[in-house]
């Protein structure tokens, strides 16, 4: 403590209550719209990441010398192609609803 800081007390207890009018925390409401959109767009990327990934196995095992040349249309058809068709309708789905959305 200096010599000028003897004479000033801080009174801790005393408490002054907020106006009426305001709260003390300001809350946004709860808008189930931007969890939707949020849990829809990470969908959409885990569809397209699981397709470019067994696209990429597909490859790698087929440069490997895992899958033979003759087998690889049958693999292909088997894997990538069910794969396609659900990433198509997921981002149709995601797209069309996105442009007709209110956002």
């Amino acid at each position: 403590m200096t010599a000028g800081d003897e004479g000033q007390d801080i009174d801790l207890t005393v408490t002054e209550a907020p106006p009426k009018d305001q709260s003390l925390v300001a809350v946004t409401p709860f808008n189930p719209a931007r969890q939707h959109e949020f849990v829809r767009t990470w969908v959409a990327f885990v569809i397209i990441a699981a397709v470019i990934a067994e696209t990429l196995i597909l490859t790698i095992a087929y440069v490997a010398g895992r899958i033979p040349a003759n087998s690889l249309p049958a693999a292909t058809a088997a894997i990538i192609t069910p794969m396609v068709g659900i990433a198509g309708t997921v981002l149709g789905f995601y797209f069309g609803t996105h442009r007709h959305g209110d956002g």
